[in-house]
């Protein structure tokens, strides 16, 4: 992975010095709950350049964000923007990875096993630390003027009404940076006014994020702000919102009135190593411009071909002439990408081929109850020890507590179970499915190592808060869970069995909207000690 080409242009016009700065990440031990810091230190200057504490541990990606803002847009008010002569981390990991990442802004990538001033730093840490973000202005200004009037016009069309959120548009021009762009409408919800323009950087950029939206965003809670931020943080694009707001703030520069109401531009770029930037450099807002200004040029001719048909498949060409510089013109092709089509609107094409593939909706008792689990490393081992079956899996070395869906039902039934998925090699995967249509049907389903699907339970929106609530425990482990077959259906025990009660553990993993029955069975090991 490497930086966009803008960014290293702009990285490598700032000064370079002499210094050598130290950065990394620390878990600070919260009383409450475990919070993490991340930061790049100047020892020279004596200066905390950039800082950053979450509750997630840093992940290289994330410490390479903090130290692009390091060097364009230090937090520290004393601090310029600049670039060091070196880096010195405490990470063997985490220096490979910013070799690469950092080899074209001609910055030497050192290690050491123990850094003093990370460690005295990250000590002094203990409370909460906040800090702002740069004051930056979003557009060049020679650009302001230029957007409004475009994006107005842009607006006045109305495509955002006419098109889904999920039709493409693919530009691209020989003299960009990233050549081909994929264009795609970012469409008001429910009363809102608000509408967008998100710009993919490439053919990969685009299916990434289609195939974030599609597996993953349906289970994020929206309280939990730093999975979502690390799910936008995935993204390589451009973005572009318009959002309405007051009249009190047109004062803004970037503020104009449509239709009688008042509505500001917000732009920005998001890469999964620079982190949200919320400007564009000069050559990013001119490319913007000429893509906003091929996309009205394009609906303006191809308006009645696509009142008769959906999406047709169109191609043109245009030349735009630059805004600010008189003597340049960029040569356009705006086309739309049908072939895209399949690959983007994946949700629906896997739940209709899924109602194709044979799904055993009888293999759990209707009597059954499905329990959402979750076991402490102790309670675990005592587990795994007191099981007649047993599916050894990949567990992380440290966990809080290791989510386990487990199914309740009659002794002999759970037996029954129990034995038929060791006769089968185990559990490969469990998965979550979202059907298509207005009742929020979701599918949980395990697919054994015999390549067969278990329909274990089904929810709507009513009943998936806890089903939610427990992908958020997975996802917290990577992705890693167990599977646990149980009895103790009556009585007191009824939702909550004993260890005594539970007669197979199936170590596994959990993979959003995934079925794989096209490769050979695969039987794991299955350890059996009946008593």
């Amino acid at each position: 992975m490497r930086l966009p080409t803008a960014t290293i242009r702009r990285l490598l016009n700032l000064p370079q010095v002499a210094d050598i700065w130290v950065g990394g990440g620390r878990s600070l031990n919260s009383d409450n709950d475990e919070v993490f810091c991340a930061a790049w230190l100047d020892p020279k200057e004596q200066l905390v350049r950039t800082m950053e504490i979450r509750q997630f541990p840093p992940t290289p990606e994330q410490l390479m964000r903090l130290l692009v803002q390091a060097i364009e847009s230090p937090h520290h008010p004393q601090a310029q923007p600049c670039r060091p002569h070196a880096i010195i981390v405490d990470d063997r990991e985490l220096q490979f990875f910013l070799r690469g990442v950092v080899a074209p802004l001609d910055i030497q990538v050192e290690y050491q096993a123990r850094v003093p001033l990370l460690d005295d730093f990250f000590e002094l840490m203990a409370a909460e630390v906040t800090s702002d973000d740069p004051d930056l202005e979003g557009l060049p200004r020679e650009y302001v003027p230029l957007y409004k009037r475009k994006i107005r016009e842009l607006a006045q069309l109305d495509i955002w009404r006419r098109l889904n959120h999920v039709t493409p548009f693919k530009l691209h021009c020989s003299s960009w940076d990233c050549p081909t762009l994929f264009a795609v409408l970012v469409n008001p919800q429910g009363a809102s006014r608000d509408f967008g323009l998100m710009l993919h950087r490439g053919e990969e950029a685009l299916r990434n994020f289609w195939q974030q939206i599609d597996q993953e965003d349906p289970y994020l809670d929206e309280e939990d702000d730093d999975r979502l931020e690390e799910t936008v943080l995935r993204n390589d694009c451009l973005f572009l919102n318009v959002s309405e707001v007051d009249e009190a703030d047109l004062d803004n520069d970037l503020s104009f009135v449509l239709r009688g109401h008042a509505y500001t531009i917000e732009v920005g770029v998001v890469h999964p190593l620079e982190g949200i930037r919320h400007f564009y450099a000069p050559e990013e807002a001119e490319m913007v411009y000429v893509a906003i200004a091929s996309l009205i040029k394009f609906w303006k001719k191809t308006k009645k071909q696509f009142e008769q048909e959906a999406y047709p498949e169109l191609n043109l060409r245009f030349q735009i002439p630059s805004p600010c510089h008189c003597a340049l013109s960029y040569q356009v092709q705006v086309a739309t990408a049908p072939e895209m089509m399949p690959g983007i609107d994946e949700d629906t094409e896997e739940s209709q081929s899924l109602c194709q593939i044979p799904i055993d909706t009888e293999a759990i008792p209707e009597e059954a109850y499905i329990l959402f689990k979750r076991f402490p490393p102790k309670e675990l081992g005592e587990l795994q020890a007191a099981v007649a079956y047993h599916q050894r899996g990949e567990i992380p070395e440290e966990f809080k507590g290791y989510p386990v869906l487990t199914i309740q039902t009659k002794k002999s039934a759970a037996a029954a179970i129990a034995a038929k998925i060791a006769e089968e090699g185990g559990i490969h995967h469990l998965t979550v499915f979202p059907l298509s249509g207005p009742e929020q049907i979701v599918m949980l389903l395990a697919q054994t190592n015999a390549n067969h699907l278990w329909l274990l339970d089904t929810f709507d929106a009513e009943s998936g808060s806890l089903l939610l609530d427990w992908i958020k425990e997975v996802n917290d482990l990577d992705g890693a869970c167990g599977l646990a077959v149980a009895y103790g259906v009556t009585g007191k025990t009824r939702r909550q069995p004993t260890l005594k009660q539970i007669v197979g553990l199936f170590e596994t993993s959990l993979v959003f909207s995934f079925v794989d029955t096209q490769r050979p069975p695969t039987p794991q090991p299955i350890e059996i000690s009946k008593p």
